[in-house]
């Protein structure tokens, strides 16, 4: 797993907000309330900045509140139709960006783009450092 593209990319950008990064337990119970496995790279996301992003970009997480983003808006997202194994990280409007946490291998599993009504789209990227990469050098 390299996360050194992702910080350099983090302290480049021209503005950025993180809050309520997660201790392990906290992440342990993000997957017990969401009954999925998350990826390693999402769990590194979670300790070390929670939730935010940079210009352009919101990735869930954590946060400040008692309920962590990601929880939330996955439990909203399924009152829609979003299957049980993925979990939100992105709103981009239209539809979520979401771990597909079904296709787990060897600690991680790629992320897609679901909208209600149409299901899973046509984006898809290998893992969750790879969208970060990509959605976070685009902002």
């Amino acid at each position: 797993m390299n996360t050194n593209q992702v910080v350099e990319l983090i302290k480049n950008a021209k503005k950025s907000f993180f809050v309520g990064a997660l201790d392990d337990a906290k992440i342990s119970n993000i997957e017990e309330m969401l009954n999925v496995k998350l990826p390693d790279s999402y769990k590194w996301f979670l300790r070390e900045y929670g939730t935010g992003g940079v210009i352009g970009v919101e990735i869930f997480g954590g946060g400040l509140r008692e309920i962590p983003t990601c929880v939330r808006e996955t439990v909203d997202w399924r009152g829609y139709g979003l299957p049980e194994e993925f979990v939100v990280i992105e709103n981009y409007g239209a539809g979520v960006y979401c771990l597909d946490t079904s296709r787990i291998v060897n600690g991680e599993c790629p992320v897609v783009d679901w909208e209600q009504g149409e299901g899973v789209g046509a984006q898809e990227y290998d893992d969750f450092l790879s969208f970060l990469i990509e959605r976070f050098s685009n902002s």
